[in-house]
């Protein structure tokens, strides 16, 4: 006797019960969380970087002209000291690139994969050249090599490197320095994860040490050609070198011809809006790069059966080499930006009379009025901090999930963001949220902190999400899966197989947007709420005043306390991580 129904046949469709109905017309948790992923993205990034951007073709929309539609200003970014200052910015960037990647892979290996003694101090001191931002090192440089400057003081009279420094090397070297914590971080975060089985298979069938890191280069590609798409456009937008050493040098770059083109009276948005459009059409060099070396290859490599890595055993020579060329490193990373900042801040009456002082730090720590802004960028760090690591982490995942048409724009978009120049972003902020068609619906966000927040989250976004791409792309489905089969649930299956190999790169991730916030300057100068200025305004407020023994003092107050705040997450980590996470990537 047949259960099913005679009216059945073979062809015949089963009608879903009451429940699979209730089932299909609601719509899924992970359906409803994507779209307000891309809702975010759109609020955040996209309208406020199209809104300025529109205004190269169409300037009437924003009352900046007097044309609905036109191209002379995008043809005009192609002529005279426009067309100069952003080739400059293209190779200038180019290179800068590939010396962050060539100086952060080996120490990224020698802290990740090697015995080597201060691996802990390597760290911090890399955060610390993160931490910096980049005017103040310019500054630093151009304090020491400067025909009146400290060189020449002491009697070091070097015409030659004068003019190195303060010109094209110069700007390539200072930022080429900026780029090497991003590859840094990006490529040990991906090193830290692997296990130890690919080395160990290259070491057996007659690898050398220097063939076995040929062995493990490309598995861990996706991070390297992330490292390297995020120096490239970090340099194109960055904004503080231009400003000192490239401008003290006469060397144009595309980031202080947008300045120049906004800070003019009257303002010139359309033109700086032009130039904004080639600056982020340059990334697509190297997106296409990247897309081309890593399409049809697959990097998912950590599984349950991942071995825990060995570090390698150094000698005595090779430990001093190691720490020798470490140690030049951050010898002009930090020891010329330290001596800036330490030697300004420390003269009562800077230039005056050359009497040392702690008077400038007796009046920073005494004034609520000097400290409340470090306090308050704080604050904004925190929280853009925490924000912008879960929407970093769910792009990575987007990004390395597949290569459709959604996740290929979601790169470029990310990555495009990154390129914009910072004083550009907050450009657009102001364009799009101060709009009266906002106001009207009850949207007033302009000069407000809640938009400052998000000003910051979305600047952060792009570069948090390319340093988390390359630990997340080596995560397998199975790990997740794992958990699932043994009953539990979204949230604990991830605790219990995705946190304990993802906790080290999203804490790093964490520290990189909190140090990149907190003396954030350009997005800061133009959209902090009145009365409420964020340290670096405060600094910068002092230094152009004239104040620079507070200014410097502020300065190096700020960095110390930022510093202090990194030691405090690693430190808590450290301590209070359960010790299967801290053993993840942490070798024996």
């Amino acid at each position: 006797m047949s259960l099913s129904s005679p009216s059945a046949g073979a062809g015949s469709a089963v009608l879903p019960g009451p429940r699979s109905r209730a089932r299909l017309g609601r719509p899924s948790l992970g359906g409803v969380l994507q779209l307000g992923f891309w809702a975010v993205l759109l609020l955040i990034i996209l309208l406020p970087c199209l809104a300025f951007l529109v205004l190269a073709v169409s300037p009437r929309l924003f009352e900046q002209g007097s044309s609905y539609f036109t191209l002379h200003y995008i043809t005009g970014v192609f002529t005279g000291q426009t067309a100069v200052a952003i080739g400059n910015s293209l190779w200038v960037s180019a290179v800068a690139s590939m010396i962050g990647v060539a100086v952060g892979f080996p120490v990224a290996w020698l802290t990740s994969r090697t015995d080597l003694p201060g691996r802990g101090l390597i760290t911090a001191a890399m955060w610390l050249v993160l931490l910096l931002p980049s005017w103040l090192p310019s500054l630093g440089w151009v304090r020491l090599v400067q025909l009146d400057g400290v060189m020449y003081r002491v009697g070091l009279h070097l015409p030659f490197v004068t003019h190195a420094v303060l010109g094209p090397a110069g700007v390539v070297l200072v930022l080429g320095i900026r780029n090497v914590p991003f590859a840094y971080l990006a490529i040990s975060t991906a090193l830290a994860g692997m296990g130890q089985e690919f080395e160990d298979a290259a070491r057996v069938h007659g690898a050398s040490r220097l063939g076995s890191i040929r062995v493990v280069a490309p598995i861990i590609a996706p991070a390297i050609w992330s490292a390297a798409a995020i120096g490239f456009a970090e340099a194109v937008s960055d904004f503080g070198v231009a400003a000192t050493l490239a401008y003290q040098a006469n060397f144009q770059l595309g980031t202080y011809q947008l300045y120049t083109a906004i800070n003019n009276f009257p303002p010139s948005f359309p033109v700086a809006a032009s130039m904004a459009w080639l600056l982020v059409a340059s990334v697509g060099i190297p997106l296409g790069l990247q897309a081309r070396a890593l399409r049809g290859r697959s990097y998912a490599v950590l599984s349950g059966r991942s071995r825990q890595v060995v570090r390698r055993r150094l000698g005595v020579r090779s430990r001093l080499l190691g720490w020798s060329a470490i140690g030049l490193f951050f010898l002009v990373a930090l020891g010329v930006p330290a001596f800036g900042a330490i030697s300004g801040s420390l003269l009562a009456d800077y230039g005056g009379s050359f009497s040392l002082s702690t008077a400038n730090y007796s009046a920073v720590l005494s004034s609520s009025v000097l400290v409340a802004p470090v306090i308050r960028s704080l604050f904004y760090g925190v929280i853009t901090a925490t924000v912008t690591v879960a929407l970093g982490y769910v792009a990575a995942r987007h990004l390395t999930r597949s290569r459709t048409r959604a996740t290929r724009f979601l790169d470029f978009l990310l990555l495009a963001a990154v390129a914009i120049p910072s004083v550009i972003f907050a450009a657009g902020y102001i364009m799009a949220y101060n709009l009266p068609i906002l106001s009207r619906v009850g949207i007033d966000l302009y000069q407000t902190v809640g938009l400052l927040i998000i000003a910051y989250a979305a600047s952060s976004l792009p570069t948090n999400t390319r340093i988390l791409v390359g630990s997340v792309s080596q995560l397998q489905a199975s790990l997740r899966d794992a958990a699932r089969v043994h009953g539990a649930g979204p949230v604990r299956a991830w605790l219990r197989g995705i946190a304990p190999l993802m906790s080290r790169p999203l804490i790093y991730a964490w520290l990189l947007t909190f140090t990149a916030v907190f003396l954030e300057l350009p997005i800061s100068q133009l959209l902090y709420a009145p009365s409420q200025p964020p340290v670096s305004v405060a600094i910068e407020d002092n230094l152009s005043n004239y104040h620079f023994g507070l200014g410097t003092a502020q300065s190096v107050v700020a960095v110390a306390l930022a510093l202090a705040v990194v030691v405090c997450v690693l430190g808590a980590y450290r301590l209070l991580a359960p010790r299967g996470w801290r053993q993840v990537g942490a070798g024996r």
